[in-house]
């Protein structure tokens, strides 16, 4: 396997840092969902891109990851938690 060139590896230290900004505000509940889900998207795309190559940026990359994954859940558990109350308000 090839070694990326510098510039590949600075757009996968890049994308590893919005990973981990976009699941920090994926946290926000509701508004913050469509925020987690680029952030696991960005995940996917970057360990894709780096295929076994060494990122500098990995811890940033598993938090946002992990994150995004926590804000989604928590997003989607108060969106159930809202439909329930109103279905059981009925």
């Amino acid at each position: 396997m090839l070694p990326q060139p510098p510039a590949a590896r600075v757009r996968t230290l890049e994308r590893s840092v919005s990973c981990f900004v976009l699941g920090l505000l994926g946290l926000l509940p509701v508004v913050g969902f469509p925020l987690a889900l680029f952030a696991l998207m960005a995940f996917r795309r970057v360990c894709l891109e780096q295929a076994g190559e060494w990122n500098a940026a990995r811890s940033y990359l598993l938090w946002g990851f992990a994150l995004g994954a926590l804000g989604a859940l928590i997003s989607l558990g108060i969106f159930f938690m809202v439909l329930l109350a109103v279905l059981a308000s009925l």
